[in-house]
């Protein structure tokens, strides 16, 4: 299969292309290249390189920054998604489009599932929201990923454990709140079970993540602990540490259903960490 993948210098797609490349012909591309918004070049570049699939993840994804520029998160994430299904449908081709937790308020105990109604608290989580449904409403065929705490470049990016070690380095001391639980997700871990969905034509919404869970204090104690870090470690509220844009408080994910469908076991996050931190010493 020859499979485009927009967005192709963020994270993600560096950690989709090892994975996929073995099997099937990759191109990537990036804004300069392809402005997702605009439905007459995407029709062009479709023509003009007759993909069988395409991977969009493409997105603003600066979550609090978001909520200062609403119209173009909205344009970015939510509106520009919809063409892209609306011209996969047209040319036949796959469409897989990566959304996120911050479609659910948070607020439940238990893990989320596929059909748990969806309730965002941020303008970001709108406007991947409104995506989904466009989505759904333009290519129902159209394969749905919501993925949740990724983290996977290279140290020094812009994921979680670059900023908590950087902040551990300068200050000497961190404080991170205990009281928004999810699961850390190596991005690494993605690629096998999405190519499995992707090679058996699997439709619909999916929730990708490594298994157990946690809370950001407890991964940046367990982060700090594989890299010797000796610091201060405390733990704050997300009263006390307040950011533009609301977290759920509960992102915590039922995979069941991948797991099911692409009889691959999603290992525990600590064994994923162990593993990205050891290949970044």
């Amino acid at each position: 299969m020859k499979i485009i993948i927009t967005g192709g210098k963020g994270m993600l797609a560096s950690n989709l292309l090892p994975t996929f490349s073995r099997y099937h012909e990759m191109i990537t591309v990036d804004i300069d290249e392809w402005d997702i918004t605009n439905k007459e070049k995407g029709e062009i570049f479709i023509k003009e390189h007759k993909p069988d699939v395409i991977i969009n993840l493409a997105a603003i994804t600066n979550v609090d920054g978001c909520e200062d520029i609403p119209e173009i998160a909205q344009k970015v994430n939510g509106y520009a998604p919809g063409i892209i299904a609306e011209i996969c449908e047209k040319y036949r081709v796959k469409l897989v489009h990566f959304s996120t937790d911050y479609v659910f308020d948070g607020t439940r105990d238990s893990p989320y599932n596929e059909e748990d109604i969806q309730n965002p608290q941020s303008v970001y989580g709108e406007s991947k929201l409104s995506a989904e449904i466009q989505i759904r409403r333009n290519n129902p065929s159209a394969l749905i990923m919501r993925a949740e705490w990724l983290y996977g470049g290279a140290l020094g990016g812009g994921d979680f454990i670059t900023k908590i070690t950087k902040v551990a380095r300068e200050k000497g001391r961190v404080e991170v709140v205990n009281d928004q639980r999810g699961t850390p997700t190596y991005a690494k871990d993605v690629g096998e079970p999405l190519r499995a969905l992707i090679e058996n034509n699997r439709s619909g919404i999916y929730h990708i993540s490594n298994s157990g869970s946690t809370t950001w204090y407890g991964f940046t104690k367990e982060i700090f602990t594989l890299l010797n870090i000796d610091v201060p470690l405390n733990p704050t509220t997300s009263d006390t540490y307040k950011t533009k844009a609301k977290r759920p408080a509960n992102s915590v994910y039922d995979i069941s259903k991948l797991q099911r469908d692409t009889g691959i076991t999603m290992r525990p996050w600590q064994e994923a960490l162990r593993e990205y931190l050891h290949l970044q010493k």
